[in-house]
């Protein structure tokens, strides 16, 4: 037997049981801070939330918006759900044209306590891109002590900022950034995006995360950021990161940098996302993402890439290939464990259970939207964002 495929089959079973065991253990940390919040929320713990100095919100809920017509009534209504703690809310209309900015208004005018309001977003200037720069200005406009990002295509459930609040105090952590629960019919929703759950506890060991300084270890998911106003100012904010599409992961190594205390949290039983409507745009999306990583962080592109090669496809084609011994029993390991713990994690998340028994199409579709779309970036080829150029020469 050849012994560079033999150890590449030690190499793919070890990585797909690290995985498991990672998931497993991100998964625990999940659960204690979500059940502590929980407990905060009903009155079993201290108080979640600091009492709010002077008159004002406690949380500014930021929601920059770029033709977001089919959702941007939806996340208004989930803002204005909330009762406790005091909150604004802020859309930014980043120049739509498809009415975005007329339904926001009519959204907010339903709101009798008008605690939320419409913003005209400025011109991009040169060197931005263009949610950073919405939410540049989300944040210069905003009075909370704390600032929750949103995307557009979230929807808060009632008591979501408290619950978001609390756990943030569970975890002792000044940047925070929450998993939702992925909806949609659309088949990308249900099939492929939730291998982000996978590649955000299998992949990222969330509880050192936390407890580690190092910036090398920092992850966010864009979705929902809550972060302290003090804390966002000392990590000098999105013009940190002006020209970073992949600004989340970037503005938490950012925070890490600036001492920031960061972590990755659970917000599927109060925070929903629904990201695609269509295939197009869920290629499109992950490509965007893909693309930028491999211009600003090419080892870690890489380093994914040849991961979900390993743990994804080399045992598949390792089946039957004659191996003898305990040898044979090694590709069927790696599948079992990445089965085993994609099983685990689309039930632990309330995902489809349909999605189980279609893994390796949808996780080869991933990865060669991550080889397209990261080769792009690589060669300096732009992609077309809603109606901007990302990466080439410009912002990445």
């Amino acid at each position: 037997m050849s012994q560079v495929p033999a150890a590449l089959d030690v190499v793919a079973a070890t990585l797909a049981s690290g995985a498991a065991l990672c998931a497993w253990r991100s998964c625990r940390w999940l659960e204690r801070h979500e059940q502590a919040a929980e407990r905060a929320v009903r009155g079993e713990a201290p108080a979640t939330v600091e009492p709010t100095a002077g008159v004002g919100p406690t949380v500014s809920l930021l929601v920059p918006a770029r033709d977001e017509a089919r959702n941007v009534e939806g996340v208004i209504a989930g803002m204005l759900a909330q009762r406790q703690p005091p909150i604004e809310a802020l859309v930014l209309d980043d120049g739509s044209t498809d009415g975005t900015a007329e339904l926001a208004e009519r959204a907010f005018a339903s709101d009798a306590a008008g605690r939320g309001r419409l913003l005209r977003g400025e011109p991009l200037p040169a060197g931005w891109g263009g949610k950073n720069y919405a939410c540049h200005q989300l944040a210069r406009a905003a009075r909370g002590e704390w600032l929750l990002f949103l995307d557009a295509d979230t929807r808060l459930a009632p008591g979501g900022v408290a619950r978001a609040l609390a756990a943030a105090r569970s975890a002792d952590a000044e940047f925070v950034s929450f998993l939702p629960r992925y909806r949609g019919e659309h088949w990308t929703n249900r099939l492929a995006v939730p291998w982000l759950y996978y590649f955000l506890t299998a992949l990222v060991p969330l509880p050192e995360v936390r407890s580690t300084r190092s910036p090398r270890l920092s992850v966010a998911n864009g979705q929902a950021i809550l972060v302290r106003r003090e804390a966002y100012d000392r990590i000098g904010g999105h013009a940190a990161v002006r020209d970073h599409v992949v600004e989340d992961v970037s503005l938490a190594i950012a925070a890490k940098a600036a001492g920031v205390s960061l972590a990755l949290l659970d917000g599927r039983r109060w925070l929903d996302c629904t990201m695609y409507e269509d295939t197009r745009g869920f290629v499109r999306g992950f490509a965007k993402s893909f693309h930028s990583a491999a211009r600003r962080y090419p080892g870690q592109w890489l380093g994914l890439s040849v991961l979900l090669l390993l743990v994804g496809f080399w045992p598949w084609a390792r089946l039957g290939a004659g191996q003898t011994g305990a040898w044979a029993l090694l590709p069927p390991v790696a599948l079992a464990a990445v089965t085993t713990t994609w099983a685990a994690l689309l039930r632990r998340f309330g995902q489809a259970r349909e999605a189980l028994f279609c893994w390796p199409a949808t996780l080869g579709l991933l990865l060669l939207i991550s080889l397209a779309g990261g080769l792009a970036g690589i060669a300096g080829r732009p992609l077309d964002w809603r109606g901007r150029a990302v990466g080439g020469s410009g912002a990445s």
